[in-house]
């Protein structure tokens, strides 16, 4: 993905485990994979800054 910008490609700079829904029975619990991505550019305004959050949807399987 590139900063808006700048136009260079940011990098990941944090990723973490996100869980929706874990304590709601009556909801199905979902979890997902965010990303922080950073502007890499140091003469960009938005560089060191969060500019852009990914959420991606892990799929849960149940082990029998």
């Amino acid at each position: 993905m590139l900063c808006p910008l700048c136009k260079i490609e940011m990098r990941i700079n944090g990723t973490r485990h996100v869980v929706v829904n874990d304590n709601t029975p009556d909801k199905e619990t979902e979890l997902y994979l965010e990303q922080d991505l950073v502007c890499r550019n140091k003469k960009c305004s938005n560089y060191g800054k969060v500019v852009e959050k990914i959420r991606s949807h892990i799929e849960l399987t149940s082990q029998s």
